[in-house]
């Protein structure tokens, strides 16, 4: 049930990336599924953090890394 659920999270997102990507959002080069990949694990390690200290600086780390990794793409590439 776990893994079926990560699975369609992990399609959704990179459904969304491809889109940003067509939209010029996001740089073409980018592995969505990595990307896709990358993020769901820094929200589920933040989440598990979170659970654990009570703290949610974790979780906003991630989110904010992930998302600005993939902002900066479009001037990496």
């Amino acid at each position: 049930m776990t893994a079926e659920l990560i699975r369609q999270w992990l399609e959704a997102l990179v459904i969304g990336i491809h889109r940003m990507q067509a939209a010029g959002e996001i740089a073409a080069a980018v592995d969505a599924e990595r990307a896709a990949a990358a993020l769901i694990a820094g929200i589920q390690g933040g989440v598990i953090i979170f659970l654990s200290t009570g703290r949610i600086t974790h979780l906003e780390a991630a989110l904010d890394v992930g998302i600005e990794g993939l902002r900066a793409s479009t001037r990496l590439f």
